[in-house]
């Protein structure tokens, strides 16, 4: 993997902790603490998948996925202009 020209990196606990960040999703999710947030979902959208048997309901899931990323993007588009400076 080639180092990037400009990293990114996520300072906590008063600058004592520094953790490199592979974008900025990523950096904005460490920035607002939603580290357990976004394993949750992964662990809610995990269950989901695994109990689709039938078309229906993986529709009724993709629309439930669909809304999700359109309301997550939309929330990135809004905070975007503020992290990047």
């Amino acid at each position: 993997m080639s180092k990037s020209k400009n990293p990114l990196y996520h300072v906590s606990n008063d600058g004592k902790d520094v953790e490199s960040v592979s974008g900025v999703v990523e950096l904005m999710i460490k920035k607002l603490g939603l580290d357990p947030m976004v394993e949750f979902l992964e662990s809610m959208l995990k269950y989901m998948i695994e109990e689709v048997s039938s078309y229906p309901i993986f529709l009724h899931l993709k629309e439930l996925l669909d809304e999700l990323i359109d309301k997550l993007f939309l929330i990135y588009q809004r905070i975007s202009p503020l992290i990047s400076g």
